[in-house]
């Protein structure tokens, strides 16, 4: 159910955030193991990351599904 009149609470607002960040560099840093693995064939080459990111991913949709029901911002804006 959509809240058409988010309430403000910005101490929730700054640990979703937090947590989005943590998030962010940890699928950065999946990015390169499996990149760097990649090219020799090491651990991370065939998909022993995928249920960790799918984790995360969905992690992510259910904070961003929060922080736009208590009415806050990302702290920064995607490129279009």
């Amino acid at each position: 159910m959509l809240n058409t009149n988010p309430q403000p609470n910005p101490v929730r607002e700054a640990q979703i955030n937090n947590r989005l960040g943590q998030i962010h560099r940890r699928l950065a840093e999946i990015a390169a193991i499996e990149a760097k693995a990649a090219l020799v064939g090491g651990y991370g080459s065939k998909g022993e990351f995928d249920p960790e990111r799918q984790r995360l991913i969905e992690e992510t949709d259910r904070l961003l599904d929060e922080l736009a029901a208590i009415g806050g911002t990302l702290p920064f804006e995607p490129k279009p």
